[in-house]
């Protein structure tokens, strides 16, 4: 188990591995000398599974002796006497020493970069950086994501501005938030509209924040000014309302009394993993109920409010002209401190020199805003807003113009004459990035560097992503010929566009004086020092380096050659059964990666395609949305929502459904798209306690209960069923079922494995996050497929019992004990974000999942074959975690040795106190 200590001065993590799981269970077996397999005791989990309804964690009873009992004492004592705990309290003194200190002066290098594009799939995200603090403007999900692949640095993350209450807004604030805890950041401020904060209360079971203090700023407190007088960034909150229209619906309303007392009955989903550890501390707002119904009621009340942001870093002397200091006759030393703090200085020879003559001018600070208007409804309020004409030519002076404007605005509100209107009230020198629907740009270029060397591998089973708003360099757009190649290189054409016209064309051109830029991701827009945009770190595509650099490991092309010649002799003899003219069911790995998403694997996502116009989702992590766009292209995954039959959410760890609303959300778009106004709900197969943060979020943020109907796992469970049988009839058939069996699995509290059965008699069986599970073995048996999780590789079988996860040898011995057709193994730990570990060759019917993989069930066989192929293509990470094993099982063994010798001195000197003990008694 690894105990990571996150340094709050520096931001940095500092790791302590302590074995102490380990340590426990070696004692456990020195106690008993030679530990025996069938003994129940040597099991942290006991009992049959098939047996319970719900699964208990039970710990080893240890021994009484005396003598074992000193041995163990020992052992513990060395344990305390780790570095396992810091004093946080130390550390944040440190980094509140360290923030006085730099903040003395006012920031020399200030600057916005556009992190999420807002495109449609993609976040929409603002991060402004200064040396001495960080902020982050909106946070939709997959920021962390972003953040994370272009290393933009969080560690000093200091405020978190919202907007406006959507999800689009607020979808990757729980990710950022565990990231922001990780770095050692010991406290953020979240500012925004009345409510925001109860999605980090209502998130509390089911997202761990141990360190992180987190303060909700109210947009009124202050009056509006947000942050201290020394603070690199002096901020307005300026509240911005929609025009009132009656409610069609009071259903918003109904629903804050159905929470009160059901949000209460929550557990602690990671209890389990470390019970001893400290309990989750929450807002104080929202701790008391009286306190929380009055902010539930404020919530509602400002579903209408969008607060935008005045910003500008404080003023900051012009910097010395050495050149001139030099004419000047002005020698190194006390004199240049003197004129740099404006103070004009005396010569030897009586000549005076004035600091504003070896100085360039003052900057005032320069001012941007950041905006989103939502709706038309807000214009008005927008219109007649006084505080925006400090900084517009009719009544601010050259100094107080602003800079740039960031717009979060929907390309449908800027497309609105009074919106243009607005605008053009700004200086023509004004710059406006706008962040919105309009954008194309997803973010990422990891994810399609290693599509195309998957793709290398196997045009069918790794299909190139259908995202085309990153463009291709002009050198491999001429060496490669491709169709999907040239759809982007007629993208990157259009690229070279000048970003002004990009925008015009969206909208009407007479009403913008500024220069305007579609955001993408890593356009920066400098305010200090030199005010200027910069767009040269725009994404770009190598697609014939990416592939050079498989080439580059000296074992690839032979192992490539092995690898195409298997699979051609697989296609040759699948051809001949009659499931190989089958291109149903239909597998798209939307997610692979276990807790947290990296470049490579995003959390958990699959989806089933049952036939050409219904498809399956199992289990939406953050981010499920942007991989279906980035995968298919916003067509056909609009296709794919509309024909999406139903959800599935195996339990409720966040990165298993955190991104539901979002596919609601995108569903909703898929079908006025489409011009569908009566949408039909979506049923949602998912334990029953998902309910009350779903009704949470309607309450406060937007509506979505309209859109599902939600089934509780617990009702279809094979040995409880107890769900209606006309529903389940309806479910059955909607999803051209015969059956749906599902049984509880041995994880987290209310977590779930099913089998879905088809009437065409295809049986997939998904396991969730389990340990090994008897009740799935049970009700997979003689499946087709089963999709079953392998966190960890066999060495940290330990670790994998304590975070009740299965290791890649027991998910393959699962699917042997149900005798599974085929084994696909998902959700890796990130610790193998390439290729996980295995002793030996794939066993015989088992594949290893990738993101953007797509597997119909004819294409099953050839998985394996790949793995001699992915090996040599990842050589340097597989190499690594190699070498990192082996460093595992020597400290592993020296820590046995180590405990031995331990016991063996105990049992010496045991003896050696019996023997005295009984000469004395003779």
């Amino acid at each position: 188990m690894s105990i990571t200590i996150a340094s709050a001065a520096f931001g940095q993590k500092t790791k302590y591995v302590l074995m102490s799981a380990r340590i426990c269970n070696q004692i456990h077996k020195l106690k008993h000398r030679i530990p025996s397999s069938s003994n129940p005791g040597n099991s942290i989990f006991v009992g049959s599974v098939a047996e319970r309804k719900v699964h208990t964690c039970l710990y080893l009873q240890t021994s009484k002796s005396s003598r074992n009992a000193n041995s163990t004492s020992k052992v513990y004592e060395l344990l305390k006497k780790m570095p396992k705990k810091v004093d946080v309290k130390e550390l944040q003194e440190l980094r509140l020493a360290r923030r006085q200190k730099v903040r003395k002066y006012p920031p020399s290098t200030v600057y916005l970069q556009v992190l999420g594009s807002g495109a449609p799939g993609a976040p929409k995200s603002l991060y402004v950086f200064t040396e001495q603090a960080r902020y982050l403007f909106n946070c939709g999900e997959g920021s962390q994501r972003l953040a994370y692949e272009h290393r933009v640095k969080l560690s000093m993350m200091e405020h978190i501005l919202i907007t406006h209450k959507s999800w689009s807004n607020v979808g990757g604030l729980p990710g950022i938030l565990l990231t922001l805890q990780d770095t050692g950041v010991p406290e953020i401020s979240l500012h925004g509209p009345p409510g925001i904060e109860s999605l980090y209360y209502d998130t509390r079971h089911f997202i761990r924040f141990r360190d992180l203090n987190i303060k909700y700023k109210h947009y009124k407190e202050g009056d509006g000014v947000i942050g201290e007088s020394n603070d690199p960034l002096s901020i307005q909150a300026v509240p911005i309302w929609a025009k009132k229209v009656e409610s069609s619906s009071e259903e918003g309303e109904e629903t804050i009394d159905d929470i009160t007392n059901e949000k209460e009955d929550v557990e602690d989903l990671y209890a389990h993993e470390k019970p001893w550890a400290k309990k989750r501390p929450y807002l104080s707002a929202n701790a008391n109920p009286a306190r929380r119904r009055q902010n539930q009621e404020e919530s509602k009340l400002c579903k209408d409010l969008s607060i935008a942001y005045v910003c500008r870093p404080p003023p900051k002397a012009g910097a010395l002209l050495l050149e001139k200091c030099v004419k000047a006759g002005i020698t190194p030393g006390p004199l240049l401190g003197e004129l740099k703090r404006g103070k004009d200085v005396t010569l030897e020879d009586g000549r005076v020199v004035r600091a504003a003559d070896v100085t360039a001018p003052d900057d005032p600070g320069p001012v941007f805003i950041v905006i989103e208007i939502p709706t038309d409804a807000y214009l008005d309020s927008l219109l007649e807003c006084p505080t925006f004409m400090q900084y517009q030519p009719s009544e601010a002076s050259d100094s107080d113009l602003a800079e740039v404007v960031v717009h979060f605005t929907p390309s449908h509100v800027m497309a609105n004459p009074r919106y243009q209107e607005w605008m053009s009230r700004f200086s023509p020198s004004t710059n406006h990035i706008i962040a919105n629907d309009a954008s194309s740009c997803m973010g990422s270029e990891a994810v399609h560097r290693l599509q195309y060397k998957l793709n290398h591998l196997s045009e069918d089973l790794f299909p190139l992503l259908q995202d085309k708003s990153i463009p291709i360099t002009e050198e491999d757009r001429q060496e490669s010929n491709s169709d999907n190649t040239a759809e982007n290189v007629i993208f990157s054409n259009d690229e070279k566009s000048s970003e002004k016209e990009n925008v015009e064309s969206n909208s009407s051109s007479k009403h913008i004086v500024g220069p305007t830029h579609q955001a993408h991701t890593l356009l920066t827009y400098h305010i200090r020092p030199k005010k200027k945009i910069d767009g040269s770190n725009r994404l770009m595509l190598k697609p014939q380096s990416y592939v050079k650099e498989c080439y580059e490991e000296e074992k690839f092309e032979p192992a490539l050659l092995s690898a195409k010649a298997k699979l051609e002799s697989t296609s040759l003899k699948e051809h001949k059964k009659k499931s190989a003219t089958q291109n149903y069911p239909d597998v798209i790995f939307l997610g692979t990666g276990s807790c947290i998403p990296n470049k490579t694997r995003n959390t958990s996502g699959i989806l089933v395609n049952i036939s050409v116009d219904k498809t399956l989702l199992l289990d939406c992590g953050e981010g499920t949305y942007g991989q279906l766009v980035r995968l298919l292209g916003l067509n056909e995954a609009d296709k794919a929502l509309q024909n999406l039959a139903a959800v599935y959410v195996s339990h409720l760890h966040a990165d298993h459904h955190i991104g539901f609303i979002n596919i609601l959300l995108g569903r909703r778009k898929a079908f006025q798209r489409a011009g569908i106004t009566e949408i039909p709900k979506l049923p949602l197969l998912a334990p029953q306690k998902i309910l009350a943060y779903l009704i949470s979020f309607h309450a406060n943020f937007e509506p979505v209960l309209q859109d599902f109907s939600l089934i509780a796992n617990h009702k279809l469970l094979t040995q409880n069923f107890i769900l209606e049988k006309e529903p389940y009839e309806e479910l059955c058939s909607q999803l051209d079922m015969k059956k749906i069996d599902m049984t509880y699995v041995i994880h987290c509290p209310n977590s779930f494995g099913v089998a879905w059965t088809h009437v065409d008699g295809w049986k997939l069986v998904y396991s969730g996050d389990t340990m090994p599970c008897s009740g799935l073995v049970e009700i997979g048996q003689n499946c087709d497929l089963l999709i079953h999780e392998a966190t960890m590789e066999d060495e940290l079988e330990d670790d994998a019992r304590i975070k009740t996860h299965s290791t890649t040898s027991q998910a393959i011995q699962v699917g042997r004990d149900m005798n599974a057709e085929n084994i696909l193994l998902t959700h890796f730990s990130q610790r193998y974000a390439k290729v996980p570990l295995f002793e030996n060759d794939l066993p015989e019917k088992v594949g290893i999942a990738f993101d953007n993989m797509r597997v119909a069930f004819k294409n099953l066989p050839k998985l394996r074959h790949l793995y001699g192929a992915l090996v040599a293509m990842f050589s340097d990470d597989y190499d690594e975690m190699l070498e990192k094993t082996a460093k595992k099982r020597a400290a592993k063994e020296n820590l046995r040795l180590q405990l031995e010798e331990l016991s063996n001195k105990e049992e010496i000197q045991g003896n050696k106190r019996a023997k005295q003990e009984q000469s004395s008694t003779l």
